[in-house]
């Protein structure tokens, strides 16, 4: 069996052939999900970077079509946004990418006019519509329409040389753009990687209240080795996002190794927004054994406002479509044998003072999982990954915090290697394995 039969994932979102990383573009139009996403076509390894294109009408079954951007005199296509106008018109913002005489990163904001079936493309004439004003790191643009300012507002990861905080843009016509404010110098993780693929939403509270989430990729030193995806609960008018929680509060959307540059769907499920992320690290993206495709999608997630002892916090639940596609294996007796390396499984599982139970998949030995709950009540993860091939910095072993959390629903998918688990749909853990057997024995204890 060659890498790609056995490791390419049935349910989730790969290319053909090639690399792919950033989901971008993410937009619902006409009954029909469309999913871009950073790809070189010519080869698996990170290169000139081109706008791939699938879509689904289920979110399980995904069609690829040709290639929709290509590098132009501007540079590169980096990660970018899609949305759609009051009068139905559907635009793309996208990065150009090129060096400089100096050979800096030079960026710039583009926009791209698309038919209603996304099958043609036109670069806006007047492109750059943002010009770079001498930042390092200007990229990765979402675009949305703020009603009470009546204007459409971009954000952007911004930074004078790697780039560690949040730039927002107005405008009334998406050509003529405004820089109103920045945010996140002093709060949340900062380490050695940019933040990145902002996504900005407004968000009700189980009590009714009205928030906006921050959601932005930090690209190396996050919660887990490598990079990962933090937010931030808070208002925003228009012109600044305050911050909720002190700065020092640190939220995370999964606690994997696995999951970044979250993105949502323009246009669709406003109630519980739907997002998209890229499912591996750039620790060791690069090394991935692969044959025909590098990279892959998350599951799609439902985001939403939960209330917790320490606050509000953002929660995820993966659509019923999609979850019912995965077979669902019996584990009463504390084992199964799945008849593939596609599966899901829920169980209860309660944890008294100073006990714990493991999860063991793919045949292992040694469990990838143990839930831990200490005498004072408190329960952490504790993710276990082997080393494998020569790929570095691939193997972990941390923990998680969960909280006071004692007992808890267990929901677990499995794609081939590809792991996406939680606990209450509410603490995550995204995480790749390369298994001997994909579909080896499962077994709770």
């Amino acid at each position: 069996m060659s890498l790609t039969e056995k490791f390419r994932p049935k349910l989730h979102l790969t290319a053909k052939y090639g690399w792919i990383n950033d989901p971008n573009g993410l937009i619902y139009v006409d009954g029909v999900y469309h999913a871009f996403y950073q790809h070189d076509p010519n080869s698996i390894h990170h290169g000139p970077m081109h706008w791939g294109h699938s879509s689904s009408r289920d979110l399980v079954n995904w069609i690829q079509h040709q290639v929709a951007l290509f590098p132009d005199e501007n540079g590169t296509c980096f990660s970018g946004c899609a949305i759609e106008t009051e009068d139905g018109q559907i635009k793309l913002f996208y990065t150009s990418h090129r060096l400089d005489d100096a050979g800096r990163d030079y960026q710039q904001q583009c926009i791209v006019h698309a038919d209603r079936s996304l099958s043609n493309f036109e670069k806006e004439p007047s492109n750059p519509v943002i010009n770079n004003s001498g930042l390092g790191c200007f990229r990765d643009p979402k675009v949305f329409w703020h009603a009470d300012s009546g204007r459409w507002i971009m954000a952007l990861a911004h930074g004078q040389t790697v780039g560690q905080s949040i730039g927002f843009h107005s405008s009334a016509d998406l050509i003529n753009w405004t820089f109103e404010s920045e945010f996140g110098n002093e709060d949340g993780r900062h380490g050695t990687g940019p933040w990145e693929c902002p996504d900005l939403l407004p968000m009700v509270a189980p009590d009714g209240s009205k928030h906006w989430v921050l959601i932005a990729g930090i690209g190396d030193d996050a919660y887990a080795p490598g990079s990962g995806t933090m937010y931030f609960i808070g208002q925003f008018d228009g012109k600044t996002f305050t911050n909720s929680n002190s700065p020092e509060t640190e939220l995370w959307l999964d606690y994997g190794r696995d999951y970044y540059a979250a993105q949502s769907f323009f246009g669709v499920h406003k109630d519980a927004p739907l997002a998209l992320a890229w499912s591996n690290n750039w620790k060791y993206s690069q090394q991935t054994p692969a044959e025909e495709f590098s990279g892959l999608m998350s599951l799609p997630r439902h985001l939403r406002l939960v209330e917790t002892s320490d606050g509000l916090r953002l929660g995820s639940f993966v659509p019923e479509a999609v979850s019912s596609a995965f077979s669902t294996i019996n584990l009463s007796s504390g084992q199964a044998q799945p008849v593939s390396g596609t599966y899901r499984l829920q169980e209860w599982i309660s944890l008294a003072p100073g006990s714990q139970v493991t999860l063991s998949l793919f045949g292992a030995d040694c469990p990838q999982f143990t839930f831990l709950r200490d005498e004072n009540g408190r329960t952490r993860i504790r993710q276990v990954r082997d080393p494998y091939s020569d790929m570095n910095e691939f193997a972990h072993d941390y923990d998680v915090d969960a909280g006071n959390l004692g007992a808890f629903t267990l929901e677990v998918f499995v794609d081939n290697g590809l792991v996406e688990l939680n606990l209450d749909k509410f603490i995550w853990a995204t995480n790749v394995y390369y298994p001997d057997t994909p579909a080896g024995a499962v077994v709770l204890h």
